[in-house]
């Protein structure tokens, strides 16, 4: 039980820092390539990604959407390769 608890505790704590993060950051660069420049979401360091993220929660959405799909679409196209 214990186990379990702490295997959730860090899971949570590895989404919430480092895949948030790096789904955001890939995200907000993807929009501003497709969109040549015309959509351009902040990039933040990580230690003040937290705080504005909790700021501007529905702002951030698009740009973590993105990110998620533009690594679905790589991982697919590498299992499309192989």
């Amino acid at each position: 039980m214990l186990m379990g608890s702490i295997a959730e505790l860090f899971f949570w704590f590895f989404w919430d820092f480092l895949l948030s993060f790096v789904l955001y950051t890939t995200g907000a660069l993807v929009l501003r390539v497709v969109s040549f420049g015309r959509i351009q979401k902040p990039l933040f360091a990580p230690g003040v990604f937290s705080s504005e993220k909790r700021l501007a929660r529905n702002d951030f959405f698009s740009a973590y959407i993105s990110g998620f799909f533009f690594y679905l679409v790589l991982l697919a196209l590498a299992i499309w390769l192989k």
